[in-house]
């Protein structure tokens, strides 16, 4: 089993990386991904992945998955759900998972979380989902705005960054909530925005390119003046005119059925993708100078 790799370790694997793939555009593993239930304690709008009726990954199926993805060259990993806090195996819990993935030799854990069972995480980065302020997260999550607000303010985890899921009843809601964050000082890294993405069709949610493009226009004006937004401003770019490759090729996910390349969603679904994490690695790896700059801020 390898030992927890150290900064040496880490800079050999990201230069390796790097060269091979932006320079001879060679994709090779890097972030793996594991859906470890599809329990959740909320029921969103829009959210057709949780509470499927699949079981839970098995400790020991998990740990497997683990050791093979981290074979294969994969060194980053997240864990989502459903809701991965609800995860349990007998006595192993998530942090069981984290420090697991750690003895392997993953280099970074994350965790996407709704916030609302606290953030008491060894991760090294916890996304929490806030679709706006109260009135407009509600039309979304339900009324968990207060608890899920509390449990960032009263965490002593170091890096919190925020998921916002523009959708047509939580657009409206994207200045109101970047100018809380920034005059409340929320303790957070900031607000990374993706849109909803039809899974099972496209639903009263969704929002076409068109729909999508003066939103983007609006956060790139956040962004100017010092708002809180995590998204480069390349990769909202290439949001805006799809000019990026689907599906991303050194990204790979995991549920109890089996493994993914770049996420769950069939291929029909990519063309209206809005996960902006895409765009992020694609620009990253065009060496736009916003996107490397910004994968530092949460990498």
């Amino acid at each position: 089993m390898a030992i927890a790799a150290n900064f040496w370790d880490r800079l050999k694997f990201y230069a390796r990386f790097t060269w091979r793939w932006i320079v001879l555009r060679r994709p090779e593993p890097l972030i793996y991904g594991i859906a470890l239930t599809d329990r959740c304690n909320l029921r969103c709008l829009g959210c057709h992945v949780s509470n499927t009726g699949r079981r839970d990954m098995a400790w020991d199926e998990l740990v497997r998955t683990l050791r093979n993805a981290w074979s294969r060259g994969f060194r980053d990993l997240y864990l989502s759900g459903g809701e991965p806090m609800l995860w349990r195996d007998g006595e192993h819990t998530l942090e069981d998972v984290i420090a697991q993935a750690r003895r392997i030799g993953f280099f970074h854990v994350h965790v996407y979380t709704n916030g609302t069972l606290g953030l008491d995480t060894s991760a090294d980065l916890a996304w929490v989902s806030m679709d706006g302020l109260p009135s407009t997260f509600e039309k979304r999550r339900g009324c968990h705005f207060a608890q899920v607000e509390r449990a960032v303010r009263e965490s002593r985890h170091r890096k919190i960054a925020i998921i916002y899921v523009i959708d047509r009843n939580t657009a409206s809601g994207i200045e109101p909530f970047l100018h809380w964050v920034h005059e409340t000082h929320f303790p957070v890294v900031g607000v990374m925005f993706y849109f909803h993405t039809p899974y099972y069709g496209h639903d009263e949610l969704f929002l076409t390119a068109q729909e999508r493009a003066p939103i983007i226009d609006r956060l790139l004006g956040c962004i100017r003046t010092g708002l809180p937004v995590i998204n480069s401003r390349a990769g909202l770019l290439a949001l805006k005119s799809g000019d990026w490759p689907r599906r991303v090729p050194v990204a790979f996910v995991a549920d109890v059925d089996g493994e993914y390349v770049c996420c769950r969603a069939s291929d029909d679904i990519c063309a209206d993708c809005g996960y902006a994490a895409c765009t992020e690695l694609t620009e990253f790896q065009r060496l736009r100078p916003s996107a490397l700059l910004g994968m530092t801020r949460y990498w």
